[in-house]
């Protein structure tokens, strides 16, 4: 096996801070990895916004269900963030936090203020599609 191909998911952590995706035309999905640090937060929050410029995008859903742990600088910029979102007129939500990082974020008294913030990504899915007028109907198979 070619040694340059093994890489752990740390690794790839380590030099990807982030993965973003459109979900619609006015939604976009940013799935957070690792450990954050206030360098590698500031890089993707610089990166978010740009990508939210467009004047479609309406809701931005930050996925950190992939993140080890959140120091209170780096609750400071999504903090931070969620409110150049939120003065750019597009809804933040934050979803996927675990237990072990809840648990370490209330212990040390990190808290996001005036984001949503939703248990996982299928029911931020379910309030980004309210957020942009989009329905999720089940069709017959």
């Amino acid at each position: 096996m070619d040694k340059k191909m093994a890489l752990s998911k740390k690794q790839i952590g380590l030099e990807t801070s982030m993965v973003a995706n459109k979900l619609t035309d006015e939604c976009i999905y940013v799935s957070l990895f690792g450990l954050l640090d206030s360098a590698r937060i500031e890089d993707v929050s610089k990166k978010i916004t740009k990508i939210s410029e467009s004047d479609k995008i309406v809701c931005v859903i930050l996925d950190l269900y992939n993140v080890d742990a959140i120091d209170t600088a780096v609750a400071g910029y999504i903090n931070r963030l969620g409110n150049i979102l939120k003065l750019m007129g597009i809804e933040p939500i934050i979803c996927g936090i675990k237990a072990e990082l809840a648990e370490k974020m209330v212990k040390t008294d990190i808290q996001f203020s005036g984001i949503q913030i939703i248990r996982n990504l299928q029911d931020a899915l379910l309030v980004s599609f309210k957020v942009t007028g989009y329905k999720l109907i089940k069709t017959e198979k």
